[in-house]
């Protein structure tokens, strides 16, 4: 699924105006469309090359609560594990980030309501791009960026690339990477490619390893000690990996703790540092 046909899919869940308004857009302009941006009782926005656009369609209270009942499939409840963490992941990968008044049980998040913004961020699928990494880098890469680097979208197609050459699993937790619909992927993510879909990372990548024997491990933004124990586990059987990660510089990856045990167990050979969709330097680390 193209970045044309996934704008397609959001415009399901956009009001009226608003999808009129996109429709009009020369293809040369929506093709490039990177975000849109719902704001109660305040004007739509589209990110086009990182840079909000008005587009003078006012979003009123009424359309903002359609729009967010239909992202939640009009079930709020069914989704509330997803929006304590912020986001719903929406047909065709798209992530649709949500920002309101917070539910808490103590100090804990438990859900969200009177819904203020929505961001649907449109993934791209660019065929190839990832080529010049898999040629270069021939261990286990980490790829590095900060919001809106790229790291999803240059995931994707080392996942494609791998998959493929030889048998990959991907561990797709929040759905984005292939953004799979009734067990088939709507992105292009390999031949010989495993997906494990909405698995929780850590245990994802466990299963992986026993079940399906894979050559690549494949998942997006390790966050968690969780997650580390389980690359550590996995690299110690001889597998490699594709990863992301949130960090703009070598510094910033130093200096994440909870990334620091696969860098002092040289679990990834190379790290690929991204910015406004494109690689900025590649660093050896092993």
């Amino acid at each position: 699924m193209y970045t044309a046909e996934c704008l397609k899919e959001v415009m399901n869940y956009l009001p009226g105006r608003l999808r009129e308004y996109l429709s009009r857009l020369p293809e040369s302009e929506a093709s490039r469309i990177q975000e849109i941006r719902l704001r109660n009782q305040k004007t739509a926005g589209i990110v086009i090359q990182g840079k909000e656009q008005n587009t003078g369609i006012p979003v009123s209270f009424e359309e903002m609560t359609k729009t967010f009942q239909a992202v939640c499939s009009y079930s709020v409840y069914h989704f509330e594990q997803e929006l304590a963490e912020g986001y719903i992941t929406i047909r065709g990968g798209c992530r649709v980030g949500i920002c309101g008044s917070a539910v808490r049980e103590q100090q804990n998040m438990k859900s969200l309501k009177y819904i203020s913004s929505l961001n649907f961020r449109i993934p791209g699928e660019y065929p190839g791009i990832a080529e010049p990494l898999w040629k270069q880098c021939r261990g286990s890469v980490l790829l590095a960026g900060t919001v809106g680097s790229g790291k999803t979208t240059y995931l994707r197609d080392f996942c494609r690339i791998a998959g493929n050459h030889c048998r990959t699993a991907l561990i797709d937790e929040r759905g984005e990477v292939a953004a799979v619909q009734r067990g088939a992927p709507s992105h292009d993510v390999g031949r010989m490619t495993d997906i494990f879909d909405n698995y929780p990372r850590a245990a994802g990548m466990l299963i992986a390893l026993r079940v399906m024997n894979p050559e690549y491990l494949v998942c997006d933004e390790i966050s968690t000690p969780e997650d580390v124990q389980a690359i550590l586990t996995a690299a110690g059987c001889g597998v490699k990996f594709a990863a992301s990660c949130h960090a703009g510089s070598l510094d910033e990856l130093r200096n994440r703790t909870v990334l620091r045990p696969l860098l002092e167990a040289a679990v990834f050979s190379d790290a690929v540092f991204l910015k406004d969709g494109s690689i900025q330097t590649i660093r050896r680390l092993s």
